[in-house]
């Protein structure tokens, strides 16, 4: 397994499958996998998939990878902590667009086959850098650094716009019984006040905004930022159709 940690906040790890399933290393944090070598069936929960080289797919918290190889299977992985990620994302760091990028792809668990990124140069250009960034994982030098960190910038870029039409929040499901009770209080105060910030409901709920946010990904998929607007629009919806009315 050989693992290059960028920042504090993206670890990239080469590595097999097999590897890759013991580890609870990552267990916690999000990733998007490459296969560069290997063909097999992938499971996650209820569902299969199967994969062959190039593949692409997304893994998050509390749901576990299982791969059946047909025979030796090697992953390039780039995990990260959303949480960290988003509090990174200072304006003036050539980083934030990536930053951007990665907490967009993560709005809910999904997964993306190869076959699906829709464009061709696109599908090249992931092969490409992919390889690239294998080659300075195994030959590190001192301008390795800055190349791995920008090909990561462009890898998720490239997966994120592949994803931007295909893939979007479920709809409403069943959540946790705690996760409904916080839902439903982040909803009433936005109903007797829709301009509070994440960081006065956090206040109000007696927990750190970090915390908050944390439990809402992990109960829905979803940022808290991201069910704030929909329960914003929601209710100017409502309000329109008072006055039409």
């Amino acid at each position: 397994m050989k693992e290059f940690n960028i920042d504090q906040t993206l670890n990239l790890v080469s590595c097999e499958a097999r590897e890759l399933e013991k580890s609870s290393r990552y267990g916690g944090l999000f990733g998007i996998a490459f296969v560069t070598e290997g063909e097999g069936v992938l499971s996650c929960d209820d569902d299969s998939w199967h994969y062959e080289e190039q593949a692409i797919f997304l893994l998050s918290p509390g749901h576990p990878i299982h791969f059946k190889s047909f025979y030796r299977t090697n992953l390039l992985t780039i995990f990260f902590d959303p949480f960290r990620i988003a509090g990174a994302a200072d304006p003036l760091s050539g980083f934030s667009g990536m930053f951007r990028a990665v907490r967009d792809l993560f709005s809910v668990p999904s997964f993306l086959r190869q076959n699906e990124l829709r464009s061709e140069t696109d599908r090249l250009a992931v092969t490409q850098l992919v390889r690239l960034i294998e080659t300075e994982l195994a030959h590190v030098q001192e301008s390795s650094r800055e190349l791995v960190t920008n090909s990561v910038a462009l890898l998720v870029n490239l997966v994120k716009r592949n994803l931007a039409d295909s893939h979007r929040p479920e709809p409403a499901a069943q959540y946790s019984e705690e996760t409904d009770r916080v839902l439903n209080d982040v909803r009433k105060m936005l109903q007797r006040n829709e301009h509070l910030t994440i960081q006065e409901i956090a206040v109000a709920m007696d927990m750190s905004q970090y915390n908050l946010n944390k439990m809402v990904i992990k109960g829905t998929g979803e940022t808290l930022k991201a069910i704030i607007g929909r329960y914003r629009s929601e209710l100017a919806r409502a309000r329109l159709l008072d006055l039409q009315a």
